[in-house]
């Protein structure tokens, strides 16, 4: 019994025609018909009854039908571990400064769990940097906002998140169902230098007159709701932040909203990426 004679019976089997088997198997009908009969007479049994349309297997083909799908099966992983210690597959992913660390560990390592064999590259950068990258075939695709930019390029939207006000947990708006831009007028405000709408929010609230009083300038996010946590002010930030000691309040009069997802080159959509699209798409991303 060879592989190849296993493969040949389950096609028969699965498509129930000698024709639509070989169409499978890429081989000519004499030569699967061949195949099986020599199966048969090596087993001294038959396992396809030919009388019925669709062919249909015998009791010793259910038997063989089900051990030869195990067979296969197994085949085919240790093929596919063998090619991944041969030549590794590897990812090369940028990542939106400004999304969670907490959210992009979650994401990569369930990832890395569940395809142990693609190992992954890492780089961050801002919008502009990200494109750049991918442009230049650095990177096969990158986690960031969408945008104009983003139209050229295949994509796949993941979540998306409005801009909140985060306060510490004993501030006197971490109780209000909402705020108002203007309510934040000589407010301590830790202010988000990498923030995506830094200017778009800046140009707003001085259309608003609302004046901020700065305590503390950070391009650094985990540092900002550290400093949040810790008292020291208040800041606009997106939604999927999510710190125990933080309250996220909603700003009824800020319509801001960013949409998060994956962009590539179309030529680059082979195997290992297309994985990754597909787990992204279906991973948790919001609290």
């Amino acid at each position: 019994m060879e592989l190849h004679q296993i493969r040949h019976f389950v096609a028969v089997v699965e498509t129930g025609s000698f024709t639509k088997g070989a169409q499978r198997a890429a081989v000519s009908q004499p030569a699967i018909s061949a195949s099986i009969a020599r199966l048969e007479a090596e087993l001294d049994v038959k396992l396809l009854d030919r009388r019925s349309s669709p062919i249909v297997p015998t009791a010793a083909g259910m038997r063989l039908l089900e051990a030869g799908k195990n067979i296969l099966c197994a085949c085919n992983s240790v093929r596919a571990e063998i090619k991944t210690i041969a030549a590794p597959q590897h990812l090369k992913l940028g990542i939106l400064q400004s999304i969670s660390s907490w959210r992009v560990s979650r994401l990569l390592s369930s990832f890395r769990r569940a395809n142990s064999g693609v190992a992954i590259e890492v780089f961050d950068g801002t919008c502009e940097q990200l494109l750049e990258f991918l442009d230049d075939q650095q990177l096969d695709a990158i986690l960031t906002i969408f945008d104009d930019e983003a139209l050229k390029y295949a994509s796949r939207a993941l979540f998306k998140e409005p801009y909140v006000l985060a306060v510490p947990k004993e501030h006197r708006f971490a109780h209000r169902q909402s705020v108002k831009l203007a309510e934040l007028d000589d407010e301590p405000f830790i202010v988000r230098t990498r923030c995506d709408r830094y200017q778009e929010v800046t140009n707003l609230l001085i259309a608003r007159g609302v004046k901020l009083r700065v305590v503390y300038q950070t391009d650094q996010d985990d540092r900002a709701l550290a400093l949040v946590a810790s008292g020291i002010g208040i800041s606009l930030f997106p939604a999927h932040f999510d710190v125990p000691a933080v309250k996220q309040v909603p700003v009824s009069d800020l319509a801001l909203v960013r949409t998060i997802g994956l962009l590539w080159s179309p030529e680059r959509e082979d195997g290992d990426l297309k994985e990754f699209i597909t787990f992204a798409e279906s991973h948790a991303w919001t609290p």
